[in-house]
């Protein structure tokens, strides 16, 4: 029974951060696209390392954006 409890526990935080995230206000579109944008780089870092890349994050940015590493 304590896993059950345990899940119960995880189900009632997860509602709760749910509820708070409602609460939050709308991001503008401008907000929306760079959120997006920050996101699928790290999306993309996160899986070039498991390819077992060496770049970091901020060559990865200058990459995406072809500037010089």
């Amino acid at each position: 029974m304590k896993i059950n409890r345990k899940i119960d526990i995880d189900i009632s935080k997860l509602v709760d951060l749910q509820i708070e995230a409602n609460s939050l206000p709308d991001l503008s579109h401008v907000e929306k696209t760079k959120f997006d944008h920050m996101l699928a780089i790290d999306q993309l870092y996160y899986s070039s390392k498991l390819e077992g890349s060496n770049l970091t994050r901020s060559g990865l940015d200058k990459a995406i954006h072809g500037t010089t590493i």
